[in-house]
């Protein structure tokens, strides 16, 4: 099994993304909330861009 590791700079961001959905849910979260979150921002930017695309 290949082991997966994030560079430096990626962890220093998703930490930071981290501790900011921690202050602003009041809760503990972790890695897998901050990817989720992530995805979702992701495609509803993709979404939402796809219906203003056709005029």
């Amino acid at each position: 099994m290949k082991t997966l590791t994030l560079d430096d700079q990626t962890y220093r961001r998703l930490s930071s993304v981290l501790s900011d959905m921690m202050h602003a849910k009041g809760h503990d979260v972790d890695y897998g909330d901050v990817i989720n979150e992530l995805i979702n921002v992701y495609q509803d930017s993709i979404t939402f861009s796809g219906e203003n695309a056709g005029g």
